[in-house]
């Protein structure tokens, strides 16, 4: 029951919240990335990849492939997409219930599972056909089996599952890829007996079967070799570059609207590659050695700059504002009856997180190390590139599970007294300062701009004309110079006129 009923709560609540959302704009027709989702499953599913090497990582593609090899229409992908992501954020509810159980009990995973399922972010991205969902999913498995595997360190079995299933989670999502590495490392440092000693290491490396699949796909696609999508590279300078802002991808070049509909990182790394190098043809090999190299001389050449970038995203990181990624969180929550008035939120969750690691440390030192490890290869991946809203996500799973131990037992605390209990006191109050101040510009409402643009772009596409108009009027309130939506709303006055043009 501590983990069937988070997993009904969770399908339930994001259900009524598809519900209403399949009848926006934004519910009847893919945009940005999830365009490119929807595109590439059915390339896949119809054998119609170019033979070029994965701009982005294949791996929810294919499982978005897998619904089209099962029957799903072209026309009902999208949809479906939708409906998967309801279904994983049960599984995923069910996931972290039982994560929370092995180290706080029945109660713990009940409070755990309940956070997670309710959470307006998760369920926000739960009904997006993006990747991070299903990526949160693997992460979530090899976590429940990692844990497994550290208290237990003879069972191979667990050890395996861990690899392959944070493998699978870094080839949905590759920031991933540091998280995996965790698996091996900690099993180098296991003390089981020393016969068992090769064939922990062993399992711990399954995951290198699935880098192999991956790598073996895209030879025959492409005929290079190689297992991480050739976005990486821009994606790290532009997100520490100078006067990046590292909470979210900004555009530094004008381009052509056809190009920055399709995806404007990508055109904009072709571009810049060809501007700074004098015209070098646009080799992925090389483009991607040349922004390493650029990342690498900024990072060398301005120590001081940089480390006070990543200061800044840190702070953003722990702070409980949802940055900007393809949409604004609170600009969309506002917007939806089911996730307006929830006050779950990622502040909250890192608060009663920190008292939930301190009850883990005095209880299990052991596990308590292994999560911090975990944690800290989620939050180097996350701030190496940039701590928008969606790349947080394991990091809210890990503290719904740390704060259903700080709340399952009251009694807990009592015998805590004197330095412990003030100690504990000063990290939670440094919790919510870093959660729920606003410094640094770090709860900036510009990018609702972009939002109002989004959805007056859909509802155009779906025909919904005074949706369109009224959305693409707003932006032009907030930016009166939006190329966009001044298009936006010329083609919606035109179309009435009979002309029709697009925008």
């Amino acid at each position: 029951m501590a983990i069937a009923v988070p997993a009904a709560v969770a399908l339930l609540y994001a259900l009524a919240h598809l519900n209403w959302y399949l009848g926006t704009p934004l519910g009847r027709v893919p945009v940005l990335d999830e365009r490119e989702n929807i595109d590439l499953a059915n390339a896949i599913s119809g054998g119609l990849l170019p033979a070029v090497p994965f701009y982005r990582a294949p791996g929810y593609a294919l499982a978005l492939a897998c619904l089209r090899w099962m029957g799903v229409s072209v026309g009902g992908l999208f949809p479906a997409a939708l409906l998967l992501g309801v279904v994983l954020h049960g599984v995923n509810a069910a996931l972290v219930a039982a994560i929370a159980r092995r180290p706080f009990g029945a109660r713990g995973a009940w409070i755990a599972g309940l956070l997670f399922a309710f959470d307006p972010v998760l369920v926000h991205f739960a009904t997006q056909a993006l990747d991070a969902t299903l990526s949160l999913t693997f992460f979530l498995g090899g976590l429940f089996f990692l844990a497994a595997a550290v208290t237990a360190p003879e069972r191979a079995r667990s050890w395996a599952a861990a690899g392959i299933l944070w493998a699978a989670a870094a080839l949905v999502r590759p920031n991933y890829l540091l998280v995996w590495a965790v698996v091996p490392a900690s099993a180098a440092f296991q003390l089981g007996p020393p016969r068992m000693r090769p064939r922990i290491a062993l399992s711990a490396l399954a995951g290198l079967l699935l880098f192999g699949a991956a790598s073996a796909w895209q030879w025959k696609v492409s005929g290079v070799a190689g297992f991480l999508p050739w976005q990486g590279p821009y994606n790290l300078w532009a997100a520490n570059r100078p006067g990046a802002n590292g909470r979210y991808y900004t555009q530094h070049v004008s381009l052509p609207p056809e190009l920055a509909r399709a995806n404007p990182a990508r055109a904009e790394s072709i571009l810049l590659y060809a501007e700074e190098t004098h015209g070098h043809a646009p080799d992925i090999p090389d483009m991607n050695a040349h922004w390493r190299r650029r990342f690498i001389e900024e990072v060398f050449t301005h120590p001081l700059r940089w480390g006070g970038l990543m200061a800044r995203k840190a702070y953003a990181l722990l702070n409980n504002w949802e940055q900007y990624n393809n949409k604004t969180f609170a600009f969309h929550k506002a917007r939806s009856p089911w996730l307006r008035w929830n006050p779950i939120c990622w502040g909250m969750l890192f608060v009663l997180g920190v008292a939930g690691a301190a009850r883990l440390a005095a209880e299990s030192p052991r596990m308590a190390a292994m999560g911090a490890v975990v944690c800290a290869a989620c939050a180097a991946s996350i701030l190496l590139v940039f701590v928008s809203a969606r790349f947080r996500l394991p990091l809210a799973a890990l503290a719904a599970v740390l704060a259903g131990g700080a709340l399952a037992s009251p009694a807990f605390w009592k015998p805590w007294s004197g330095g412990r209990r003030a100690a504990l006191a000063a990290a939670v109050a440094l919790a919510g300062l870093l959660s729920f101040s606003s410094f640094d510009g770090v709860d900036d409402p510009s990018t609702f701009v972009q939002d109002h643009v989004l959805l007056a772009r859909a509802a155009f596409t779906v025909g919904d004309d005074a949706t369109a108009a009224a959305e693409a009027s707003e932006a032009l309130k907030l930016q009166p110079w939006h190329p966009d939506a001044r298009a936006i709303l010329e083609a919606v006055k035109a179309e009435r006129a009979g002309t029709a043009p697009t925008p």
